[in-house]
């Protein structure tokens, strides 16, 4: 008998002691400060600047699209970082490039979406229906914008493709993998955990100054929407809130705070792409009798609908994309007040935006 006491003594002691090493979900937080500002000691995502900077290149190279022939080999070479493409030295020696980072889909257009550029720059006649070329706004005569002979910037689709098939797409799949604690936050590698690393990615790729929104010099493609838009959806303060907490969470180890701001940010930039198809609606009834101006912004509105499908962790299907994209007219020039108003109802309505539609 005494044996039997004896052994089933040693037992509880040891389930005793393992379960006082096992944290409840109970126990309180650990204690850490969230910054005002990404100011993080370790924090690193130089990589996700240096692919902006990428872009803002290969942007400016489809603004000379406007006044005369641009070669689809050369933004082409810049979108893959080979050849030395870019005027920025560094850049070709970075051993990054904006290619391999972008969604699957994104990776297919946009080799297409360059040579439907290309083709309206090599135009010598003026933008009209049914005519590549390069057209003129009504409102300015400065102002041009190189169209499809179905009204297509195609200058445009690129960029606010990149915003999705780039930028959101890295943001999303890096939350995601976060939000499920799947990357490791224990070894230090160059002073930083993968965690700690991947998630200054994402900052990065929002392009935004570290003291944002109180600083907006410099701000980039998703940063310039924030503002944008905020006057109807909040996305500074919801997406400044959230890096700045997760990244303090993630240093500390609070697991349960690490995936609660990773989703939030996850499913912010999905919303946020409603909000800026939104403001594109409020630009194009602005400027709706000024057909070339209209067709460039209807261009941006385009651009941002068909960039969700990039977005592998979106709410909306892929065939409710297609039923919002079969609103906009095929030929652009046919646009009419009434498809404005639908496609604006339908992407209000899609992501609770209806009560603001007209002030973002």
């Amino acid at each position: 008998m005494k044996k039997i006491i004896t052994s089933i003594t040693i037992c509880s002691a040891v389930l005793l002691l393992a379960a006082g090493c096992k944290r409840s979900s109970s126990d309180p937080v650990p204690n850490y400060t969230i910054p005002t500002t990404y100011n993080f000691s370790n924090a690193n995502f130089a990589d996700a600047t240096t692919r902006l900077g990428m872009y803002t290149e290969m942007s400016g190279v489809m603004k000379t699209a406007l006044t005369g022939p641009i070669s689809a080999t050369t933004l082409k070479n810049m979108f893959s970082n080979t050849n030395s493409p870019f005027a920025t030295a560094t850049y070709n020696t970075s051993g990054v490039q904006i290619k391999d980072q972008g969604a699957a889909l994104y990776k297919t257009d946009v080799p297409n979406f360059i040579d439907s550029l290309v083709k309206a720059s090599s135009s010598n006649q003026p933008a009209s229906r049914g005519i590549t070329g390069v057209g003129t706004s009504s409102a300015n005569a400065a102002t041009k914008y190189a169209l499809t002979g179905l009204g297509v910037n195609y200058a445009q689709v690129f960029n606010k493709g990149t915003m999705g098939g780039l930028v959101t797409y890295q943001i999303v799949t890096t939350m995601d993998a976060i939000a499920k604690l799947s990357i490791d936050n224990t070894t230090v590698v160059n002073g930083e955990t993968a965690m700690e690393h991947a998630w200054d990615m994402a900052f990065g790729y929002w392009g935004v100054p570290v003291n944002f929104p109180t600083n907006k010099t410099g701000v980039k493609l998703w940063g310039s929407y924030t503002t944008q838009v905020d006057s109807g959806f909040h996305a500074n303060k919801i997406l400044m809130d959230a890096f700045l907490k997760g990244r303090a969470a993630i240093s500390a180890k609070d697991k349960a705070t690490i995936t609660a701001q990773a989703t939030i940010i996850m499913n912010t930039m999905e919303r946020l792409t409603g909000a800026a198809v939104l403001q594109e609606i409020n630009e194009i009834k602005a400027s709706i009798s000024d057909n070339v101006a209209r067709n460039s912004r209807l261009s941006e509105c385009y651009g941002f609908v068909y960039s969700l499908k990039y977005n592998p962790k979106k709410v909306i299907t892929d065939a409710q994309i297609n039923t919002i994209l079969a609103l906009f007219p095929k030929n652009f020039w046919d646009l009419t007040i009434t498809d404005v108003n639908n496609i604006q109802a339908a992407v209000a309505t899609q992501y609770n935006f209806v009560s603001v539609q007209d002030i973002l």
